[in-house]
């Protein structure tokens, strides 16, 4: 039976109180992603909610864990790096794939509207708590969806960090890009994900719409000390 899914039209502190509930206990924790800082919420004590999840689960079942409450090399890339990039004014922008949300705030802080959009209430639960502690609710929104089911509206950018794990899902993940993104040749793609992700068959279903730019940037890990390099991709579509 699927849980039921969270109000997300309450208050800061209610919504605090359903992740306690779920996680245990929660704590903000700064992160600066370019000239900006925000603060983001996480699970204090990740292992023990782990262990706590492992014993609830029965034998031969799948479990799901909380990836995105984990604030990843790629998102703090993908972010540092759009910080940066100048859409232009009046621009609507959609990131896929909540996580910490930190690329919807990057936008949002700069003033463009930001839609985000995922599938997993809790990564939307603590997206939500996110935008609503910096402040940015104006300018930005959650939306629970999948990939077989395109949005309302296009959007003149669509950002995702750390997609690109799950192969059954890149069948879907590039026709939900192609019917999300604004026709012509203004609209723009970023993703980013660890080096080790190749995800070949994902770009060479891509390459018939768009043209895809790749660079690689180097990231010190904080809790390692080491130097992990992240790839980022940027897609333009292809003159028809």
């Amino acid at each position: 039976m699927a849980e039921k899914e969270y109000n997300l039209d309450q208050p800061m502190d209610s919504l605090i109180n359903l992740a306690v509930k779920k996680f245990g206990e929660v704590e903000f924790q700064p992160v600066s992603v370019g000239d900006h800082s925000f603060f983001v919420l996480q699970i204090k004590n990740m292992q023990q909610y782990i262990d706590k999840l492992m014993d609830k689960t029965r034998a031969g079942k799948t479990v799901s864990l909380p990836l995105w409450a984990k604030i990843w090399p790629a998102s703090l890339v993908l972010g540092h790096s759009l910080s940066k990039f100048s859409l232009g004014e009046n621009k609507t922008v959609l990131e896929i794939g909540a996580g910490a949300a930190l690329s919807t705030m990057v936008f949002a802080k700069r003033g463009l509207r930001v839609t985000l959009a995922d599938h997993d209430q809790d990564a939307l639960l603590f997206s939500r708590i996110n935008i609503l502690k910096n402040g940015l609710e104006a300018r930005a929104k959650t939306v629970k969806t999948d990939f077989k089911t395109p949005l309302a509206e296009r959007y003149d950018c669509i950002v995702g960090a750390e997609l690109l794990y799950d192969e059954q899902s890149f069948n879907l993940l590039a026709p939900f890009v192609e019917k999300n993104l604004i026709e012509g040749l203004e609209g723009e793609v970023f993703f980013s994900l660890d080096l080790k992700r190749a995800a070949r068959n994902f770009f060479a279903s891509c390459n018939t719409h768009f043209n895809i730019m790749k660079s690689t940037v180097s990231f010190k890990d904080q809790e390692t000390g080491d130097d992990q390099p992240v790839n980022l991709f940027r897609f333009k579509r292809k003159e028809q």
